[in-house]
């Protein structure tokens, strides 16, 4: 990566933090206030005065989306807020899908598998998430759910096959 568009993301990046920083109180602001202060030692040991790259020009067409969908979208969240059901429904279904997928996790698990199994590791360190913090799984798992969608998407798009990448054709037997 060039130098400049390094010190150009680490710009943008501390800009992002000190906006973000602004509306919090408490233990989060005293991290990204610890994690904004090295950032700004690493930008000042490497000799680099952290400065923003230039703004997206407005013709931009991401900025063009997210303006569209936030136009879209903000009438219909004002005309539809949030129903007490929706929200307490939205949680048992997180809760169930996590149940669900740890469900087929464990069954998935060889029972010969060694201990370095990639499969087996997977699944105790969703078991250990289940056990220790319920609610991060249910976020990790949703993460997951959303990165496999990413990739089915990438997928279709490339024109490539659904097929498994390592998959091959079967071949004719030799006679």
């Amino acid at each position: 990566m060039h130098p400049d568009a390094a010190s150009a993301i680490r710009a943008q990046l501390i800009a992002a933090m000190e906006r973000r920083v602004a509306g919090l109180d408490g233990e989060a602001r005293r991290a990204l206030d610890a994690r904004l202060a090295a950032l700004r030692t690493q930008c000042a040991s490497a000799d680099e005065a952290p400065r923003p790259s230039a703004p997206l020009p407005d013709a931009h067409p991401l900025r063009d989306l997210a303006d569209h969908l936030d136009r879209a979208a903000s009438p219909a969240r004002e005309s539809y807020p949030d129903v007490r059901v929706l929200v307490e429904f939205r949680q048992l279904w997180s809760a169930l899908r996590a149940d669900s997928q740890l469900r087929e996790a464990v069954a998935q698990v060889p029972t010969d598998a060694g201990p370095l199994n990639s499969t087996a590791l997977a699944g105790r360190a969703i078991a250990l998430m289940r056990e220790l913090s319920p609610g991060y799984l249910r976020s990790f798992l949703a993460y997951v759910d959303d990165l496999a969608w990413l990739e089915q998407v990438g997928r279709a798009g490339s024109g490539k096959s659904a097929a498994a990448p390592g998959k091959r054709a079967a071949r004719k037997p030799r006679t």
